[in-house]
């Protein structure tokens, strides 16, 4: 039965990262599907045309779209009531909009969802966040509230259970596989690739020190940084204290086609993540580009790749340990290979066509409540 769906997000264009991926090409996975989809986020100087779907922007205190700027909760309700929802999906599950959906759901009588995208630091330490989640008893409340919960992640699904006793499904992120499989993929030995935002947990400091030692030992290797963020100026100054101009690449505001094209041609994509990474879209992306990983093993990331097999894992802030396993896929034309084709054919189970079927399930089950 085709549904009215409203995804409510302080995250959406023109932020960038996960939490924006996930919704639009859910979005669009739910309209192939024949539902009605409305996002619903902040008001911000963006072409929502661009993208081609239907989204409402909601004003918000001080006028701005940054995370914690409060919504006019009446604009809310009233966009809402007005749309007469069957499903309030809520993402993200401590920003105001997607907690204030939910408050609004309960006022309005519309069923609601909330996944949780996000991880801290000691995700699964309960011994801190559980009394913590006491203490921030309205956010307890709040997510708590919601008929049903999701988690991107096992990792995930730990960290929301300290704010709530309800059951958490996991049902991890997606990616369009035949959208960045390449038809033929060229081994230049050489290659490497960052895509993500430029900011301190991304382990972007590491990333350098890794790629100065891989280039010693190899010249011509050379590293793309795909992203911004509040580093991008002291990135661009560190590559040229070290005298990498030539090796490193610093690319922003590219198009997804563009994006594309450097996972297509990329040998080897590197997250060197310090900490808070549920799960990692980009890793799905470059298994889906066929192009072998090597990320640190922290979070969400091992319930995505498994070591030496569909990609390699690295202890995180081991710049050794990132260098060496950089250079063995770049010299090893066999061995990275057989990795990045394990990786696609693991990768083909989270191809949106097949996880937005166990998304709706959730829904259908969510309307059945009482």
């Amino acid at each position: 039965m085709p549904l009215k769906i409203a995804l409510c997000s302080d995250y959406f264009y023109p932020k960038i990262g996960g939490i924006t991926t996930h919704i639009e090409n859910l979005a669009r996975a739910l309209e192939k599907r024949g539902h009605e989809v409305v996002i619903v986020t902040k008001t911000a100087d963006f072409n929502d045309e661009a993208h081609g779907l239907k989204v409402v922007r909601i004003k918000s205190l001080f006028r701005s779209s940054q995370t914690l700027d409060l919504p006019h909760i009446d604009e809310l309700e009233e966009v809402l009531g007005k749309m007469k929802p069957d499903i309030i999906h809520a993402h993200h599950a401590f920003s105001p909009i997607s907690l204030f959906s939910i408050l609004v759901g309960k006022k309005l009588g519309v069923k609601t969802v909330l996944t949780n995208h996000s991880i801290q630091f000691l995700h699964d330490f309960d011994y801190l966040w559980k009394p913590s989640s006491f203490v921030m008893f309205p956010l307890r409340q709040y997510i708590s509230s919601a008929d049903r919960i999701i988690a991107v992640s096992r990792a995930a699904a730990t960290f929301i259970l300290h704010f709530t006793d309800k059951e958490v499904s996991v049902i991890p992120n997606g990616v369009n596989v035949e959208g960045y499989a390449p038809q033929v993929k060229e081994f230049d030995g050489r290659s490497v690739l960052f895509v993500g935002r430029l900011v301190y947990r991304k382990g972007l400091h590491l990333l350098l020190e890794t790629m100065k030692r891989v280039i010693d030992e190899k010249k011509e290797a050379e590293l793309t940084i795909a992203g911004s963020g509040y580093l991008s100026p002291l990135l661009k100054l560190v590559v040229k204290t070290l005298g990498l101009q030539d090796n490193i690449f610093i690319r922003e505001d590219l198009s997804k086609n563009e994006l594309i094209d450097l996972y297509q041609k990329a040998n080897v994509f590197v997250m060197p993540s310090v900490f808070g990474e549920s799960f990692g879209i980009v890793l799905l992306e470059a298994m889906a580009s066929k192009t072998p990983v090597v990320a640190t093993a922290q979070g969400g990331v091992q319930e995505v790749v498994t070591h030496m097999e569909t990609g390699l894992l690295v202890r995180k802030n081991k710049i050794e340990g990132l260098a060496k396993s950089i250079l063995t896929l770049l010299e090893d034309e066999s061995f990275s290979e057989r990795i990045s084709s394990n990786a696609f054919r693991k990768v083909k189970k989270y191809d949106w066509s097949i996880l937005v079927k166990k998304i709706e399930e959730v829904y259908e089950e969510t309307l059945r409540l009482p």
